[in-house]
Formats: C-alpha cells, structure tokens, sequence
C-alpha cells in the first residue's frame, strides 16, 4: 500500500497524476495487480479530467482492501 501511495505522483501542470508502479498484470477480478485500476480505468486515464483521475485514485485503497480481504 505504501508504494502505491508514494507512486502518485503530480509533476507539472502538465503532467498526469497516475497511481501506476509498473507492475501492470490485470488479475482474474479486472483489476491490475500492480495499481488496482480496472482495465478500463488505465485505458482512458490520460483522457480523463484531474478530478476524475483523482477520485479514482481516492479508492484506489478501498478497492486493493476490498480485494485482498476477498483473496484470503
């Protein structure tokens, strides 16, 4: 969890916040192991608005709980 939070990153006004850490493997449950964005989300990221791409990433570490409670 740390390391997807230190990889959010935001550099200059024009560059993209993304939570990726380059461990892009899209699981049985449709998200990427690496992140924890669905397929989808990762696809249409650099299209998506600041606000959009920063409420994705707001649950971001809901999801990741969710899905290793489910994994247990």
């Amino acid at each position: 969890m740390a390391a997807l939070q230190r990889a959010v990153t935001t550099v200059d006004a024009g560059a993209v916040s993304t939570p990726c850490v380059k461990e892009c493997v899209i699981g049985a449950d449709g998200l990427c192991r690496g992140c924890g964005r669905t397929l989808q989300e990762i696809v249409d990221w650099a299209r998506m608005a600041e606000p959009a791409r920063r409420a994705v990433m707001a649950a971001l570490p809901a999801r990741r709980r969710a899905t290793v409670t489910v994994a247990r």
